[in-house]
């Protein structure tokens, strides 16, 4: 009885023996195969090869399945490589072909082809199975930036959306660099959110979406922040003189820039260009102008206002007239003077050298009698040459 029981005990043993170098040699197997995609990362219209690896042995049959499990309802096809006999199953599509040693061809790749492959070998000493992951990539297209707020208001949020097909990755940049801190992405970097939107995040943007086989930058998106008008002002002489221009320009700082609307002393005027011109000014110009900006955006306004002051002209302009009169007299009179000066007193003071009496100056002139005949003398002549006896005949 005892020896009965030695001898079943060896038995087990050499049964669990047998079992744990079976078990080992189809573990062996299990691990040592593979399935490498040719190429890596395949492309939509194209053709892949699921190549098998590490198979040691003569196949003696190998199926490939359409999921992770064997299931027959899965199986593409069967093949018995020395036979060249294939049976195709549930799952069997013309652009699968194999080939002998054991691997699967997939032409004309779609989108579904993409998923999980199963293949199971056999071969003369082993059985063996592995599972492999095909994707199927498609070029990435139509990478736009749109927002949900075309005109944007400072201090109110903006969202960024980045449109793009069959991307794996999406990217962000403003101006050509990566985005300042202080933004908020989603999860998949689609969306760009600026909760309190600022002049400073004004610029272009750009997101760049790419998968393994293609990358795209989208057409640069300017995001313009809207804001004012702030700081108004208006530039021009406040003092002018009446007949000259008056020329004021307003400016503020604001985005789009604003609209312009001018008033003269609380009265708008009919002009209302920027600058404000007026060619002549009168004493009447003289005033408040008063200007208000407003952005047709932001619907803000802002107004300021100067005093322009005009001078009037016209007592000036008597005043030099009155001056210049004078003047022109005064210089006349100088003139007068010098030329008596210069010419009169000359003459005179040659006929009082030579002693003569001036009373005679004009006896002097020669050939008086010569050029002019003898007159009678009557009775007044004497009195051109007094003597004694013409004062003796005047007593008588």
């Amino acid at each position: 009885m005892a020896r009965e029981r030695v001898t079943a005990a060896r038995a087990l043993c050499m049964r669990g023996y047998l079992l744990t170098v079976s078990l080992s040699a189809w573990m062996d197997g299990v691990h040592g195969i593979g399935v490498q995609l040719i190429p890596q990362y395949p492309v939509v219209s194209q053709s892949v090869t699921l190549s098998v690896t590490g198979v040691t042995g003569a196949i003696r049959q190998f199926t490939w399945y359409k999921g992770s499990s064997t299931d027959t309802n899965n199986q593409i096809f069967s093949v018995i490589p020395s036979y060249s006999s294939v049976t195709e199953g549930p799952q069997y599509f013309p652009r699968a072909s194999q080939f002998p040693n054991g691997s699967l061809q997939i032409s004309g790749l779609v989108p579904t082809d993409q998923g999980n492959y199963t293949v199971l070998i056999q071969t003369a000493g082993s059985r063996a199975q592995h599972t492999v992951s095909l994707p199927v990539y498609e070029p990435v297209t139509a990478s736009g930036i749109s927002t949900d707020n075309k005109e944007p208001q400072e201090n109110h949020p903006v969202t960024l959306t980045c449109s793009a097909n069959n991307a794996e990755q999406i990217l962000w940049g403003k101006n050509g660099v990566p985005l300042p801190p202080g933004l908020t992405l989603s999860a998949d970097n689609r969306t760009l959110t600026f909760p309190r939107i600022s002049r400073s995040d004004t610029g272009q943007y750009r997101c760049e979406a790419s998968n393994a086989i293609s990358k795209i930058i989208s057409d640069p998106y300017t995001l313009t922040v809207n804001y004012g008008p702030e700081y108004l002002k208006i530039k021009g002489k406040l003092q002018v003189t009446s007949g000259n221009s008056i020329s004021l320009e307003c400016s503020a700082d604001s985005v789009p820039a604003p609209t312009y609307q001018w008033k003269f002393n609380g009265t708008n005027l009919e002009s209302q260009t920027n600058p404000l011109y007026t060619q002549q000014a009168t004493p009447e110009s003289a005033g408040n102008y008063t200007c208000i900006g407003t952005n047709s955006v932001t619907k803000l306004s802002r107004e300021t206002s100067v005093y322009v002051s005009v001078n009037d002209n016209s007592a000036a302009i008597t005043v030099a007239i009155i001056c210049g009169s004078i003047l022109g007299i005064v210089l006349i009179s100088g003139i007068m003077a010098l030329l008596y000066r210069k010419c009169l007193l000359p003459l005179r003071g040659q006929s009082g050298d030579r002693g003569e009496d001036p009373s005679q100056i004009y006896y002097n002139i020669p050939n008086t009698a010569a050029a002019h005949p003898a007159i009678e003398e009557g009775p007044y002549m004497g009195l051109q040459h007094p003597s004694q006896d013409t004062y003796s005949e005047l007593k008588r």
